[in-house]
């Protein structure tokens, strides 16, 4: 297990990051790469970069590896020998718990739910490979996920387990934490390219992505405003979450910093749910492959890339405004059978 290592001479507000445990899943340092023409065929006159998260960590990588780092040290330090974590059938968070989890050493359990069509193929493959122990239920419902997954733990305390219970998507204060750390690597990389980026778009769907770049824009004091793409839910109610989720991982941080109200920035792009895709979320897939070779995923980051005209068109962001644009990953999903059907 590492500690996080900060540079010498890093301002106090940031050294809370060196005092928590973490674990060296390889989430670290992702490329930051120029992509002109998807700039351009998107509407965009000034640049375009993509944050490549997607190649963060182990097994087809994303986002989750950075929360998972935090997370699973601080299991590994309350002595714990089995995870349970719950999501859609087709989790990213889901397949990279399974995945890191068993690098640990750590037995895992994952509640999952959804449509039955789902249920093979995709991230599936890559979660039995793992060896994770699959616990499906009726349906995609948070609130009936998390009532399985705590009644799962129950059961196997009274088998004398000891069970490490991991919110859906990770999105805790102390998952957030890896999105801080991340919000800080992208200034150093932004700051060595000579770059001033006005804007970073990021898909957000359990809020922890989200939360941990505001917080780790609160505590530099500086860097691109974070435009939250909502790609579940819609209808607002992801803001209380993400602000609360910001606040609270900024409190593990210490150093003062906070968030104000006016940079929870979120827009709708859920389409017709959480997991569906839409005409403008196929298009922006289609769009990203042709234009750079970059392939997206059907649930997250093809949703957020398909906001990005309709920003411009509302000129929330400027035609020749500088934008990065975080790939969260999730690339297994794009081989599940439901999915090869609709975007096909």
């Amino acid at each position: 297990m590492a500690v996080h290592d900060l540079p010498h001479g890093a301002p106090t507000r940031l050294q809370g990051l060196a005092r928590l445990a973490k674990v060296d899943f390889g989430g670290d340092g992702t490329p930051l790469q120029a992509k002109p023409a998807l700039g351009a065929a998107l509407g965009l006159s000034g640049a375009l970069y993509v944050k490549r998260d997607d190649r963060a960590g182990p097994g087809m990588g994303g986002n989750k590896t950075r929360k998972l780092q935090y997370v699973i040290a601080d299991a590994l330090e309350r002595g714990a020998d089995c995870l349970i974590t719950s999501g859609a059938v087709q989790s990213n968070h889901a397949d990279l718990t399974a995945v890191c989890g068993a690098i640990a050493g750590l037995e895992v359990h994952l509640v999952l739910g959804g449509d039955p069509r789902e249920m093979r193929g995709g991230n599936l493959v890559v979660d039995r490979l793992a060896a994770a122990h699959l616990h499906f239920v009726a349906r995609d419902d948070w609130d009936l996920l998390v009532a399985e997954s705590e009644r799962l733990a129950g059961e196997l305390r009274g088998e004398g387990r000891r069970p490490y219970v991991i919110p859906v998507g990770a999105s805790v204060p102390l998952g957030a934490v890896g999105y801080a750390e991340a919000y800080l690597e992208l200034l150093g990389q932004l700051d060595a390219a000579g770059v001033a980026a006005d804007w970073l778009v990021t898909a957000s769907g359990s809020g922890g992505t989200q939360a941990g770049l505001l917080a780790g824009r609160a505590l530099a004091d500086r860097g691109p405003r974070v435009i939250g793409v909502d790609v579940a839910k819609g209808g607002g109610e992801l803001r209380d979450t993400v602000t609360s989720l910001a606040a609270d991982c900024l409190g593990l941080l210490g150093g003062g910093a906070t968030v104000p109200p006016e940079d929870v920035l979120l827009v709708d792009g859920s389409g017709p749910g959480y997991g569906q895709v839409f005409d403008a979320s196929r298009e922006a897939l289609h769009l990203a492959l042709h234009a750079e070779g970059l392939l997206l995923d059907p649930v997250y980051t093809s949703k957020a890339l398909a906001a990005l005209p309709d920003l411009l068109a509302d000129r929330r962001v400027g035609a020749n405004d500088t934008v990065v644009f975080l790939h969260t990953g999730g690339l297994a999903a794009l081989f599940a059978p439901v999915y090869e059907e609709a975007l096909s």
